[in-house]
């Protein structure tokens, strides 16, 4: 439909709507879906604009009821012009007479993905997708309309799924039991009172006080005037394993390319890198596309990118672009952040004021020039990291909403990552073999933590002749008798280089010698100091919703490592052979181990610590001999704490804090099994726990189905139910009761219910531990539930090939796996970004009352 009829219906010099302008988006990103907004709009009627990023534009649909949450409620939606992108971001007043005058607030946004190729649906009349919005979430269709007689613009329906995500008529509907504005918190009268986006070119057509314009930096908090800096230090983003969730962040595309600061000043411009160098000559276009910036004086943040034929941003396309005669042909600047502007400094405002008053005024520019805005969404960080690396980019970057310009690199900007790859430092060449020209491989390093060059191992693949014939003349330049790097082999053919040049390298993994595996060549990065590469680990996202990532359980402060640090202690604890070789598959060392139990502390301690434990050890690891120990003998570290449950034997072993727990590591405690009773009362369980274990042949569905059936059995009871994946193929029901009980009545409760199980459907449970009756059968397993019985703890390790992770999983999330859930310890570790879904636990206890016992048909004494 393009962007020529939202143009023509609107008066730009009156109204403050951002002037159409096509996303330069290919069409083949849309099968992974982008950003959807829904805009309240108080016009002549009331009523809903339903927008989906499509094609580089928002196609759009006005819904009169507005969106509803009842499974197959009908609305009707009738489509609409297409509108810009940045339309997305608009909330305000659209002055009297003009088209579509009246209060507009952002009343819903997120990511859509559809379901299935949205061409074909769009043009078949029946578009399925998801959204995952602040208000809107789950499974949707829009379904068109049999044209009537006359009928202008096509009508549809617009139309929720039955999900989880779908809610009851009784509870209301959300467009009036949650009226305010994701981005501001107000309603549409609070908009149409502040009025703060109206504009008008009529003077006198509104009294008081004037508004400053979208694009007035004087009306942005913070702003401060003052001269044009001459120099500035870019803000840098750190590595992180997972997107903070929460609305304190903002989320943006990671764009591959070259970092440029844009600096106008009086019509000259200026183009500086990264690392301080001035580039104005190498993007003639750029600058040229500054010049036409509506603003006398500006310095903008951003980086220059080209997109390939799937509309990424792609590094590998830059450097040819800039190698072709005429440089920089199709390359385009995209800016993120707006520093200074027409005489105020913006750095101590909050980002979001910053990039509001950016994307008013690109929207001024002139159409067709080579600068686009990197837009972003708030909160939903985990979906939009999803959703992001759906459509191959390299990652996500997350900023703080509210936070000022910091230089330098800070947890107030964080990257994510969806595959590997970083730069290093080019320490010398290997000659070329066979019919090879210019070079074989470039030799790599990288800086550690304490600062020492390091070497990381070498790079063949990625190079065509030319790029080969041209870095062999450029580092010959460079030569050097010895390596300049620390732990350098001895190798034939190797040539040593000054370490001046910076290469872009992605890669599959570290080993554990620390050299990268399956490295592919992507670019030089002339942006970039050699000395400021460092070898990047994800930190962990420790309490990154909120605020800053510090402080961890028990008074533990969460360290974050470099992946070439020598790091021998943990939580206080001395490691030896830190670099032993735990899972093979994965290079995982006893250093991994325990750095992930030091991130995952918060939420793996409270369902361990301080009861008796029975240990899996491996203590050379997976591949070598492992057995279990229940008694803590002298082979247990004295920092673990012990209880002893009867006379006469040997005590457990007992976790205590974070330290206890890495001391566990430390002698190849890979898992950790837990009594379901405490310390403090080992007569009275606090859990009842049936583990479903199923037969090879049974298909996953039924285990699934069986859990979420057993959770709804044990909700008629009275009691709550929480699920939890074993890393295996398996799942746990588990059940938090008071402590009132005692073994006999809780084994006779857990006993009771498998049976019920079995009476139900003979042909589908088994309660008897033998093998030979398991045969296409799930085991319901409730012989946990008794004295000295164990079951995996919440968050540890399971000692088999890719070390699972038993994890705490929603019902919900429980629902969509499509098997059973097998998470390594990193993918487990950016869970820490999505809220706990035992968050409830301890809240949730119940007593396992007599009544209940009678109800079950248990025995008691």
């Amino acid at each position: 439909m393009g962007l020529d009829e939202y143009d023509r219906k609107r008066d730009f010099r009156r109204t403050p709507e951002p002037r159409g302008r096509r996303a330069q988006r290919k069409r083949r990103v849309a099968a992974a879906g982008g950003q959807f907004v829904v805009q309240q709009h108080a016009a002549r009627r009331m009523h809903w604009d339903f927008r989906l990023e499509l094609d580089g534009v928002l196609k759009s649909w006005a819904v009169p009821k507005g969106p509803s949450l009842v499974a197959g409620e009908r609305r009707m939606a009738v489509q609409t012009e297409d509108h810009p992108l940045e339309y997305a971001g608009f909330e305000g007043v659209i002055p009297k007479g003009e088209y579509g005058g009246g209060t507009v607030v952002v009343w819903d946004r997120g990511i859509w993905q559809p379901i299935g190729d949205p061409h074909a649906g769009l043009a078949e009349g029946k578009l399925d997708f998801t959204l995952a919005g602040e208000k809107l979430r789950g499974r949707w269709h829009l379904v068109r309309l049999r044209p009537r007689d006359g009928e202008r613009s096509p009508s549809w329906l617009l139309i929720k799924s039955r999900d989880a995500e779908a809610r009851p008529a009784s509870a209301g509907e959300i467009v009036a039991t949650e009226p305010a504005s994701v981005l501001t918190g107000r309603d549409l009268a609070q908009v149409a009172r502040d009025a703060d986006r109206e504009w008008s070119s009529r003077s006198g057509e509104r009294g008081g006080a004037p508004v400053p314009a979208p694009d007035d930096p004087e009306g942005v908090p913070g702003a401060k005037r003052g001269p044009l800096p001459r120099r500035l230090e870019p803000q840098l983003a750190t590595l992180v394993a997972a997107a903070p969730d929460g609305d304190a962040w903002i989320h943006e595309i990671k764009l591959d390319g070259y970092r440029l600061l844009g600096r106008i000043e009086e019509g000259d411009v200026r183009l500086v890198s990264r690392n301080g160098r001035d580039w104005t000559d190498r993007f003639p276009a750029l600058v040229e596309a500054l010049r036409g910036f509506p603003a006398e004086s500006a310095l903008l943040d951003g980086e220059a990118v080209v997109l390939d034929p799937e509309g990424r941003s792609s590094f590998q396309a830059l450097q040819a672009a800039l190698g072709r005669a005429g440089s920089a042909a199709g390359v385009r600047l995209v800016v993120f952040d707006c520093l200074y502007l027409d005489g105020f400094d913006l750095r101590d405002a909050p980002l979001v004021e910053r990039k509001r008053v950016l994307r008013a005024r690109l929207a001024r520019g002139p159409a067709g020039a080579p600068l686009g805005y990197s837009d972003h969404l708030r909160g939903q960080g985990p979906a939009f990291f999803g959703a992001a690396c759906a459509t191959g980019v390299e990652g996500i970057v997350s900023k703080r909403a509210e936070a000022r310009h910091r230089p330098g690199r800070s947890r107030d900007w964080q990257k994510v990552k969806c595959s590997q790859r970083q730069e290093f430092v080019v320490v010398g060449w290997t000659d070329p073999g066979g019919a090879r020209v210019g070079l074989g491989a470039l030799l790599l390093g990288a800086h550690d933590a304490e600062g020492a060059l390091r070497y990381c191992g070498k790079v063949g693949t990625g190079f065509d002749d030319a790029t080969l014939s041209a870095l062999r003349a450029r580092l010959a330049r460079l030569e050097r008798p010895r390596p300049a790097v620390a732990g350098a082999p001895r190798m034939r053919g190797a040539h040593w280089v000054e370490p001046e040049l910076v290469a872009e390298v992605s890669y599959t993994e570290w080993t554990r010698e620390g050299r990268v595996r399956h490295p592919v060549y992507l670019g030089l990065r002339e942006d970039k100091p050699a000395a400021e590469v460092r070898i990047e680990r994800p930190q962990a996202v420790a309490g990154a919703a909120d605020g800053p990532a510090s402080s961890g359980t028990g008074g533990e402060r969460r360290r974050t490592r470099d992946a070439g640090a020598d790091v021998r202690e943990v939580a206080g604890v001395r490691l030896s052979t830190p670099e032993r070789i735990y899972y093979p598959e994965l290079g995982l060392t006893k250093r991994d181990v325990a750095l992930y139990y030091e991130a995952m502390a918060e939420r793996a301690l409270p369902g361990l610590a301080h009861r008796p434990l029975t240990l899996l050890r491996c203590p050379e690891g997976v591949e070598g001999e492992c057995f279990y120990q229940k008694h803590a003998n002298e082979s247990v570290p004295e920092a673990v704490a012990r209880v002893r449950v009867r006379e006469g034997r040997e005590p457990y072993a007992m976790v205590t804090d974070l330290a206890s727990l890495v001391s566990l590591v430390q002698i190849g405690a890979l898992e950790l099994h837990v009594w379901g009773a405490r310390a403090d009362r080992l007569d009275r369980p606090d859990l009842v726990v049936f583990d479903l274990d199923p037969d090879p042949s049974v298909p996953w569905e039924r285990v699934r189905e069986t859990a979420a059936a057993l959770r709804v059995y044990l909700e008629g009871l009275g009691l709550v139910a929480f699920a939890r994946v074993t890393g295996g193929k398996g799942v746990h029901v588990v059940v938090p009761i008071e402590r009132r009980s005692s073994w006999e009545e809780v084994r006779g409760f857990s006993r009771a219910v498998a049976l019920e199980l079995v009476r139900a459907a003979p042909g589908q449970f088994t309660a008897h531990m033998s093998k030979a009756r398991r045969a296409g059968k799930i085991y319901v397993d409730w012989v946990r539930n008794t004295v000295e019985a164990t079951a995996i703890a919440s968050y540890s390790l399971r000692a088999r090939p890719g070390a699972p992770v038993a994890l705490p999983v929603g019902w919900d999330e429980l629902a969509s796996l499509a098997g059973p859930l097998r998470e390594s310890p990193r993918e487990a570790q950016r869970r820490l970004a999505r809220p706990d879904p035992w968050a409830d636990f301890e809240a949730a206890r119940r007593p396992l009352t007599r009544a209940i016992l009678r109800r079950v048909g248990a025995e008691t004494s």
